[in-house]
């Protein structure tokens, strides 16, 4: 298996700020630099949801980082905070077993 990267982050949005969460990211996805990304959401609540990436080399990761990092600035507004008064809680790692290809949605 290659050494492909994960990240799993997860966003909490304020009641009321769903639609405008989803919208944001939206724009987000039909960027070009994310262009190369495999990626998906899952809402696990009514207000959170986690983002999946699937990086082909660290240089990726690196890459998106200043642009990631600005996007999470604009939507900030529309964030619960955690108690460590972090906007998202993320896991980043290497794919250590799996069997199966992400699919576009």
């Amino acid at each position: 298996m290659n050494n492909r990267f994960v990240s799993h982050i997860k966003f909490t949005v304020k009641l009321g700020c769903v639609e405008d969460f989803l919208k944001a990211q939206s724009r987000a996805d039909t960027d070009p630099l994310f262009s190369y990304l495999k990626t998906f959401t899952i809402q696990t609540e009514e207000n959170a949801f986690v983002v999946t990436n699937i990086y082909d080399e660290i240089d990726q990761v690196m890459s998106t980082q200043d642009k990631a990092l600005a996007w999470l600035d604009e939507i900030e507004p529309l964030h619960v905070t955690t108690e460590n008064e972090s906007r998202t809680e993320a896991w980043l790692g290497t794919i250590t077993q799996g069997r199966c290809e992400i699919v576009p949605c």
